[in-house]
């Protein structure tokens, strides 16, 4: 086997160590720069969301065609549903999403609005499970979907479990953008939404996601204490009764012994 060139050691050690598998990583970077609002890239598209080579995207673009995990009509390229597969994956072997989504669907029929369990994931809030009554579908995000956790309810949630330094550390790789005009985007303001989530026991979001929505949430935590997961129901400003708290810590409650 040839012997790495002493830069190219020298990144394999920064990104992950010696048994760090470069062109892995790139791969999954590519996938990832699909999204709900990404959902067709031209090359040129994907190298950007990526900072990668154009030569590098190409090649794994064509591995992620030849697994069929992606296609193109010759001018920009999309995931097909064999991507499915990777959460399926997940899906199945997370006791989590498996326990949560009978609470999600009992609280979205109790309530008559959106529920949804999501984890955290670096800066994002991915969901893992949903029960949608008779909302808009933009009211309950798909499985895998994505958002910012700062101004998630259920991000504020799971955050406000953090102690202080963890806290600190967080944020201060947060680089926040503005959904709407009553989404905080400075650092103390944040941090408050955060931190009042942690005196109340609950977080909630107004109109921080979308114009005239709103949302309540609860840290989901196991038995031995350990938060692994947000419980959050999502509706509209007018027709959000605090009373929905309550409900959301009474399932958490009675899930606590379940999550493992």
């Amino acid at each position: 086997m040839p012997r790495l060139r002493e830069a190219d050691a020298e990144r394999r050690l920064a990104n992950g160590g010696p048994n760090y598998v470069e062109a892995l990583a790139r791969g999954l970077s590519v996938i990832n720069a699909f999204g709900q609002e990404r959902r067709q890239l031209s090359l040129s598209d994907v190298a950007r969301a990526t900072s990668l080579p154009k030569a590098s995207v190409r090649r794994m673009l064509h591995t992620l065609i030849t697994l069929q995990l992606a296609d193109t009509d010759g001018r920009v390229f999309r995931l097909t549903p064999r991507v499915l597969g990777l959460a399926g994956d997940y899906l199945g072997s997370n006791k989590i999403s498996t326990v949560v989504q009978p609470v999600c669907e009992r609280i979205a029929t109790i309530t008559g609005r959106s529920t949804w369990v999501a984890v955290l994931d670096g800066h994002d809030m991915v969901t893992i499970a949903h029960a949608l009554p008779r909302y808009p579908m933009d009211l309950a995000p798909g499985i895998g979907v994505r958002h910012p956790a700062f101004c998630t309810a259920a991000g504020r949630a799971i955050l406000a479990t953090l102690d202080d330094g963890a806290l600190d550390q967080w944020l201060e790789t947060l680089k926040p953008e503005p959904f709407t005009n009553f989404t905080p985007t400075n650092p103390e303001a944040i941090r408050k939404c955060i931190t009042d989530a942690r005196d109340k026991g609950y977080g909630e979001t107004h109109q921080d996601m979308k114009v005239g929505d709103c949302g309540l949430a609860v840290a989901l935590t196991r038995y031995d204490g350990r938060t692994v997961g947000a419980l959050q129901i999502t509706g509209t400003l007018d027709d959000m009764p605090q009373k929905h708290v309550e409900l959301l810590k009474k399932a958490a409650a009675d899930l606590r012994h379940q999550l493992i």
